[in-house]
């Protein structure tokens, strides 16, 4: 699959093209390859061709094609789909906070572009919901190159703006997946974690496998600033002039208590949680990602 964009540099694609993506749990798909599947019997919707691979029943060969081509291909139908992923973005104001590196907005953006780059090319099946204050847009999952177009095209025309309720965005993910599913959600968690909690219960109750992919910026997590600053609400909060010295032991022990919290929560509901800081090239991050949850 070649697409290029500012999302997908060349040399970020090349990298990607050796890497792989699979769920660690049984999600509704094919009994082929990385997943197993809780579906039993075919569809009789017809999906699409794959080359086919060692391994596959030759009973699936599309014998017509075979005759006319002298190549091997395999019919695929929508229940056997390897696997159904559906991307979440978190695009709400605090999304927009960067610096040297970019805006967490873009970094998340380049991480959903590469996952779902990964996955398309697996014959995978992927969505994206971009969320503020509800699903803002819906990029219903399918397969194919086209599929790419799509979630790129719908990347490059957002804009992080507005308020973040994130735990009520994935209750409304849970109510559009319908069947079971993969859910990334990539935010940089600054939420009630009350809210959070219950978004995050409900796509374990719809037994959706979920993970929780933290995106922040090294000043969230170090608060460096030492001069006096006017500290800007990027949500609709008011501005604040304030004296580092005074405010930054209270911000970090806050912060470590939310960090803190948001582990017990995902580890008690089951839900995988990787953080990440915009500082560090993406391709070391989705290579530490994908090498963590091969572990």
């Amino acid at each position: 699959m070649s697409f290029v964009t500012r999302y997908l540099e060349p040399a970020l694609v090349e990298r990607l093209n050796h890497l792989q993506l699979s769920a660690r749990s049984v999600v509704e798909g094919s009994i082929t390859g990385q997943h197993r599947s809780p579906v039993k019997g075919a569809s009789v919707e017809f999906r699409q061709h794959r080359f086919y691979t060692p391994g596959d029943e030759p009973r699936r060969l599309d014998w017509r094609v075979l005759g006319r081509t002298d190549r091997p291909y395999i019919k695929e139908y929508d229940e056997e789909t390897n696997l159904r992923c559906m991307l979440m973005l978190d695009c709400s104001g605090s999304m927009a906070y960067g610096g040297t590196f970019g805006t967490k907005f873009d970094y998340a953006a380049k991480l959903v572009a590469s996952l779902a780059y990964l996955m398309l090319g697996q014959t995978e099946t992927v969505g994206l919901a971009l969320c503020g204050t509800r699903v803002e847009q819906l990029v219903a999952p399918r397969s194919g190159t086209a599929q790419l177009s799509r979630i790129i095209d719908v990347l490059e025309r957002a804009a992080p703006k507005g308020e973040a309720r994130v735990g009520p965005a994935m209750q409304e993910v849970a109510d559009r997946l319908g069947r079971r599913s993969l859910v990334i959600a990539l935010t940089d968690c600054f939420a009630p974690i009350a809210s959070l909690r219950q978004g995050l219960a409900r796509l374990g109750h719809d037994r959706h496998e979920t993970i929780l992919l933290q995106v922040l910026d090294k000043d969230e997590v170090e608060f460096p600033f030492r001069t006096w600053s006017r500290f800007r609400g990027m949500e609709g909060e008011r501005a604040q002039l304030c004296e580092p010295a005074v405010v930054r032991k209270t911000y970090l022990e806050n912060f470590r208590r939310h960090r803190q919290d948001l582990h017990e929560t995902c580890r008690a509901l089951g839900v995988e949680f990787h953080s990440f800081v915009t500082e560090k090239p993406l391709i070391d991050t989705i290579t530490g990602f994908l090498k963590r949850r091969a572990e």
